[in-house]
C-alpha cells in the first residue's frame, strides 16, 4: 500500500497531516492541476502531474487507520481510493455515480440515511461543491479534490466562484495543494551562492529564508550546515551520463498546507526553498518559482490544446481498438456467467447426470474444447462416466477400474491419450485427430470426486487463461458434484412435504400440518444429553406456536469435546422451523469437520446462502469445550450474548458477529473468544424470545430481571434452574400472549 514514507517530504508535512487525519468534522480539499492526462508536448517542457490523486489517497487511508471505528462512504464516478487493505474494505461503502443519480442525490441519500464518519467525494465542481461543504455544515468530515492552480486562501475563493456561500465556507478547513517539479541531479549538481540581488528576491519569496534552510539542512544533513556567518549555499545543474546532460534526475513533490483560521502552516514557497537548500531544486527554479507557475499553467493549457487535437486524430484507431476489447469484455463476460452458472446447478440439477452434462457443456465453452467427459469417483478404485460431451452418448453409465494416480492433483495438466474407457480410432473415423488435451483433477475439501478430461480437435493449445478459467470452475464442479447428493435429498423432502399438505388440506389440513411438525421439531431437539465428567446439562424450549424457530443441542466431538449450540430463526412457525431443521443439519455437517467456531459458523452461513430463503436468517451461538482444558472456545453471530454465573454474578459473554443467512462470509465479522470455565459455574444459553416476554400491562422482561433472577439462584443445579426461570417468566406472563418462541440451554461445571 502507497504512503507517504514512499516520497521525500519534510517531516513538517508529516506533522501537518497527523493534525488533518486527526479532525473529525470540516472539509479538506486536496488541490492541484491534476484532472487531465497530459499531453507528450508538455512531458517535453518538463510539465509533471502534480500528483494530487496520490497524495489524496494517502491522506484519506490515514484518517482510517487514525480512526479505526469510522466508516466511509464514497461517492464518485470512479473510485478515488484504490485498491483498500483489507482491514478498511468493510468500512468503505461505495455509491457510484450513475445515471439518473448526481452527487448531490447520493450525498442527500447519505446523509438522510445516517451521517457517516468520513465523506469521500471525488472531485469539486459546480455541482458538487456545495453539497459537499453543506454536508460538512453538519458535523461530516469531508474529503475532495480541487482541479485549480490556486493554492492557499485563494483555493476558498474558487469555491465561491463554484456556487459555494459565506456559510458553508465556513466550514472548509484545511486545503492541501500539491505540484511536482524536476529535481537536480545528486551527481553533478554545482554548489553557488546566491548574489545579493538574489538574495533580495529569496527574501521577498520567503522572508526568513536563510532560517528555514539552515533548518532543513540540520534535520536532513546536519554535516553539510555551513558554519555560522557563513551564507548558506544553494545548487545549480550539470551535466552527467546519468542525467543525460539535462542536470534533472527523477522528480520531487511540493506542498502548501494552509488552515482556514490559522493561515499558511506550510507554505510552498517556503517548502521550495528548504528543498533548494537540500540540494533537490535548483537555485534558478525557486527564484522564478512565481513565473514557473504561470509558466507551468501555459503549458499545461497549450498542450491540452494540442492533446485534444491528437486525441481527435487518434480516434478511429481507438474506436477499433475499443470494439476489438469489447469482443474480449463479451467473451470473458460470457465465461464469468458461464463460472456462475454451477450455482444454478446446485439448484436446478434435479440428479447427478443432468449436473454432469451441464458442467461438461460449460467447460467446453470455458477453453473452446469440442471433446469433455466425467467421470465420477466410485469405491474400489473405480469410476463411472457420468456425462459426455462431443463423445458418443453411450458412453454414459460405463463403470471402469481407474490407478488413483488419475485422480491425484488439484491443477490442470496436459493429456496426450485417449480417455479411459474409450477405445483409440483413426481420425478418419472419429471424425478428427485429437490435438490437445486437458486432465482436469476434481476435489472438494481436499477429497477426490471426480476427473475430467477435455479435448480439441481444431485447437493447437489450450492459453492460460482458458487454462485458469477451467481451473477456477473445476473447483465449483466437484463442490456441486458433492452437494448434488444432499439437494436431491432436500428437494425430495420438500416434494413430500407439498404432497403432505395437499393431503392434510382435506382433513382439516392446518391443524394437522402443525401437530406433525410439531413432532418433526421435537424430535429434532436433544431428549437426552451426552454423559460427560465434570459437566451437566438441562433446557427447556416453548414455541410461541405449534412449531417454533429455536434449536439447541451438545454435540459429542470427540473423547475430549463438545459442542454448544442455541439458535433462533427469523419468523415462526413452519417456515422457521424447515429453516431450522436445514440450519441443524449443516451445523451437525460441518461441526465434525471443523475445529474452529467461526470456521464452522462461516461454513453454515455460506451453505445457507445457496440452499436457504433468501428473506430467512439465523442467530446463533457455537462454542466447543475442551474437558481437559476446561476451556470455552466460541462464536456469536448476532445472537444474545450468553451468561456466565461465577460467584453469584452474571457475567455477558463478548464476541461480534452478524447473523448468518444474509450476508457474504467476508463480511459477517465473525470473531472467536476463549474463556476458561471454573468448577460451579453456570453457562446460560438463550434466545431472545426470555427477555422479551410481556406482562399483561405490556412491561417487557428485559435482560437485567433476566440478570437479577439468574444470581438469585446461580447456585442450583442446571436442571432446577432452568425449571426455576421458565416458572418465573411463566408468572410474570399471566394470561398475557406469547409473542416469541422461549429456548434456554445452560451448562453445569462441577464444583
Amino acid at each position: 500500500m502507497l504512503t507517504l514514507e514512499a516520497f521525500f517530504h519534510l517531516a513538517a508535512v508529516d506533522r501537518l497531516v497527523a493534525r488533518i487525519a486527526a479532525e473529525r468534522a470540516g472539509c479538506v480539499v486536496v488541490a492541484g492541476l491534476d484532472a487531465r492526462p497530459l499531453a507528450v508536448g508538455a512531458r517535453q517542457q518538463g510539465v509533471l502531474p502534480s500528483g494530487r490523486s496520490t497524495i489524496f489517497r494517502i491522506l484519506v487511508r490515514e484518517v482510517l487507520t487514525t480512526h479505526p471505528e469510522a466508516t466511509c462512504v464514497v461517492v464518485a464516478e470512479e473510485e478515488p481510493l484504490g485498491r483498500l487493505p483489507p482491514d478498511m474494505r468493510g468500512r468503505v461503502h461505495v455509491l457510484p455515480v450513475t445515471a439518473p443519480n448526481t452527487h448531490a442525490d447520493l450525498i442527500a441519500r447519505t446523509l438522510a440515511a445516517g451521517r457517516p464518519d468520513l465523506l469521500v467525494i471525488d472531485r469539486l465542481s459546480e455541482q458538487t461543491a456545495l453539497p459537499a461543504l453543506e454536508a460538512a455544515a453538519q458535523g461530516v468530515q469531508v474529503f475532495s479534490q480541487l482541479d485549480t492552480i490556486f493554492r492557499g486562501g485563494q483555493v476558498a475563493g474558487q469555491l465561491a466562484a463554484l456556487g459555494v456561500d459565506e456559510r458553508c465556507l465556513n466550514h472548509l478547513r484545511w486545503t492541501v495543494t500539491v505540484e511536482r517539479l524536476p529535481a537536480l541531479c545528486p551527481t553533478c549538481r554545482q554548489p553557488v551562492l546566491p548574489t545579493a540581488h538574489q538574495q533580495g528576491i529569496l527574501r521577498q519569496l520567503c522572508p526568513d529564508y536563510e532560517a528555514l534552510g539552515r533548518a532543513a539542512l540540520a534535520e536532513r544533513s546536519p554535516e553539510a550546515l555551513p558554519p555560522p556567518g557563513e551564507s548558506m549555499p544553494f545548487y545549480a545543474p550539470g551535466s552527467c551520463d546519468r542525467c543525460g546532460g539535462t542536470g534533472r534526475y527523477g522528480d520531487v513533490l511540493l506542498f502548501d498546507i494552509h488552515h482556514v483560521q490559522e493561515g499558511g502552516l506550510l507554505a510552498m514557497e517556503q517548502y521550495a526553498v528548504q528543498l533548494a537548500a537540500l540540494g533537490h531544486l535548483s537555485l534558478a527554479d525557486v527564484l522564478r518559482f512565481e513565473h514557473g507557475q504561470l509558466l507551468h499553467t501555459y503549458h499545461l493549457l497549450t498542450a491540452s490544446e494540442t492533446a485534444l487535437a491528437d486525441l481527435n486524430t487518434r480516434l478511429q484507431q481507438k474506436l477499433a481498438q475499443l470494439e476489438s476489447a469489447n469482443r474480449v469484455l463479451e467473451e470473458r463476460t460470457r465465461a464469468l456467467i458461464t463460472l456462475q452458472g454451477i450455482s444454478h446447478s446446485l439448484l436446478g440439477s434435479t440428479s447427478l447426470t443432468g449436473l454432469g452434462h451441464r458442467v461438461c457443456a460449460c467447460v467446453r465453452d470455458l477453453c473452446g474444447a469440442d471433446r469433455a467427459i466425467l467421470y465420477l469417483l466410485l469405491p474400489g478404485n473405480r469410476a463411472e462416466v457420468l456425462a459426455v460431451s462431443g463423445w458418443q452418448p453411450d458412453h454414459v453409465g460405463r463403470q471402469i477400474s481407474l490407478d488413483p494416480a488419475e485422480f491425484s492433483g488439484t491443477a490442470p495438466t496436459p493429456f496426450h491419450a485417449w480417455p479411459p474407457g474409450i477405445p483409440p480410432r483413426h481420425p478418419d473415423l472419429e471424425g478428427g485427430r485429437l490435438r490437445v488435451g486437458l486432465r482436469i483433477p476434481l476435489a472438494a475439501q481436499d477429497q477426490p470426486v471426480g476427473l475430467m478430461i477435455v479435448h480439441s480437435t481444431f485447437k493447437g493449445r489450450f492459453t492460460p487463461g482458458e487454462i485458469a478459467l477451467v481451473h477456477a470452475f473445476a473447483n465449483q464442479a466437484a463442490l456441486a458434484i458433492q452437494r448434488a447428493g444432499l439437494i436431491e435429498a432436500l428437494q425430495s423432502k420438500v416434494t413430500q412435504l407439498e404432497a403432505a399438505q395437499i393431503e392434510l388440506a382435506k382433513k382439516e389440513r392446518l391443524e394437522h400440518e402443525l401437530a406433525l411438525a410439531r413432532q418433526v421439531q421435537q424430535s429434532m431437539l436433544p431428549r437426552t444429553f451426552p454423559r460427560i465428567p465434570g459437566y451437566s446439562f438441562a433446557a427447556g424450549s416453548e414455541p410461541a406456536r405449534q412449531v417454533g424457530g429455536d434449536f439447541y443441542d451438545v454435540i459429542r466431538l470427540d473423547d475430549d469435546r463438545f459442542a454448544l449450540a442455541i439458535a433462533d430463526v427469523s419468523g415462526k412457525g413452519m417456515p422457521a422451523a424447515l429453516f431450522m431443521a436445514l440450519t441443524r443439519s449443516l451445523l451437525l455437517a460441518e461441526a465434525r469437520r471443523t475445529a474452529s467456531p467461526a470456521a464452522v459458523l462461516a461454513a453454515v452461513n455460506r451453505l445457507l446462502l445457496e440452499l436457504g430463503e433468501p428473506d430467512m436468517f439465523v442467530t446463533i451461538f457455537y462454542g466447543v469445550v475442551e474437558q481437559a482444558a476446561g476451556c470455552l472456545t466460541y462464536s456469536r453471530a448476532g445472537h444474545d450474548r450468553p451468561l456466565l454465573l461465577r460467584d453469584a454474578q452474571a457475567v455477558e459473554l463478548q464476541g461480534s458477529g452478524l447473523a448468518l443467512g444474509l450476508l457474504e462470509g467476508d463480511r459477517l465479522a465473525l470473531s472467536e473468544e476463549q474463556i476458561d470455565l471454573r468448577p460451579g459455574d453456570r453457562l446460560v444459553l438463550y434466545t431472545d424470545g426470555l427477555i422479551d416476554v410481556q406482562a399483561a400491562d405490556g412491561r417487557l422482561y428485559d435482560r437485567d430481571r433476566l440478570k437479577n433472577l439468574l444470581q438469585a439462584h446461580s447456585a442450583l443445579p442446571p436442571g432446577a434452574l432452568c425449571r426455576t426461570v421458565f416458572d418465573h417468566l411463566a408468572a410474570y406472563q399471566g394470561d398475557a400472549e406469547q409473542f416469541d418462541d422461549m429456548t434456554m440451554l445452560i451448562l453445569g461445571v462441577s464444583a
